[in-house]
């Protein structure tokens, strides 16, 4: 379904810009039929090749990599686990559930309650492993779609350059509408070089940083919580962070350990 939607929006796009095209002055750089164009087919095209879900998730995944500062981020995980392991360390078994529900780092929510229940560490990085690859595998879908709207948009740009070559070879007579026509060709190559460059291959760029700081934390926390479950002093945790860091500029707790 979402494939004949997106190539009757597409169809209704083209039209819309010839028709648009025979109607409009060229002002100067803004141009409406080259801005429908540019603005509109791109997500069209996008809709034929992946399924509204996906385009949803990218939209949340761009939304998630500009919210997230790495550093608080990782700040943020170390005191998480940091609580964490003192209640299991104090034997505590509903706190430390409480305390790794009100985390905000899904794969710790997910994770930690095997350590409660006293899993084995196989088994905790097991089933650690497979979910950061869920999680990772939707990132990486939502970089795609970014990156095929990147090699779309010239595209598309050449598309309405063609377009306007042909009604400006249409209307040589008429030189009211060559200013139009050749406005039409030369913009639509300048939007999609623009949409390209400056809009869906910097989004595409932060949706794979983000899909590398949530690898090295997701392995952060299943080393955590492997030393948690092998009764490991919550200084190793600590240790660890500041390893990763590499400057230690994490602040812990000295009442904690």
């Amino acid at each position: 379904m979402h494939i004949l939607v997106g190539l009757a929006g597409l169809a209704a796009v083209f039209y819309a810009t010839v028709v648009t095209g025979q109607s409009h002055n060229f002002t100067g750089i803004l141009h409406r039929p080259a801005l429908i164009l540019l603005g509109l087919a791109p997500p069209f095209i996008a809709l034929v090749s992946y399924r509204p879900e996906e385009l949803l998730d990218t939209v949340r995944s761009i939304a998630q990599g500009l919210r997230r500062a790495p550093s608080r981020a990782r700040a943020e995980l170390f005191e998480d686990l940091t609580r964490f392991a003192s209640e299991v360390r104090r034997g505590r078994p509903a706190e430390a559930l409480a305390a790794a529900e009100q985390s905000s780092h899904p794969l710790l929510q997910r994770i930690a309650p095997l350590v409660v229940k006293q899993y084995g560490t196989s088994e905790i990085e097991a089933t650690a492993s497979v979910a950061s690859y869920v999680s990772g595998s939707s990132l990486k879908r939502s970089e795609e779609v970014l990156t095929t709207l990147a090699r779309v948009a010239p595209a598309m740009g050449l598309v309405g350059t063609t377009l306007g070559l042909i009604t400006l070879l249409r209307d040589l007579s008429d030189f009211s509408q060559l200013g139009p026509s050749m406005a039409l060709a030369l913009l639509c190559t300048l939007y999609g070089l623009v949409l390209a460059n400056a809009l869906y291959q910097p989004l595409a760029r932060l949706v794979h940083n983000y899909i590398l700081v949530s690898a090295e934390e997701a392995r952060l926390v299943t080393r955590a919580l492997t030393l948690v479950a092998e009764g490991k002093p919550i200084a190793d945790v600590r240790n660890l962070f500041s390893e990763s860091e590499g400057s230690g500029s994490l602040r812990a707790d000295p009442a904690v350990g």
